[in-house]
């Protein structure tokens, strides 16, 4: 009788595995997407974009 995939034990050195396949995804470094993401130059806040448009609105009110 066959059993299901889950009904096996896991290997023990499946920690072992994870283990360095994250350490070696680790010194492969960023993800070519995270590294052109980060080059991107940052964005405006919109603080920066709006005080004009606050400062004319104050001088129009007063």
């Amino acid at each position: 009788m066959t059993r299901h995939i889950a009904d096996h034990p896991s290997p023990e050195n499946a920690g072992l595995r994870l283990k360095h396949f994250l350490r070696l995804a680790r010194e492969e470094g960023p993800h070519p997407a995270i590294r052109a993401l980060h080059a991107r130059r940052p964005a405006t806040s919109a603080e920066s974009r709006l005080k004009p448009l606050l400062k004319m609105l104050r001088e129009r009110d007063h």
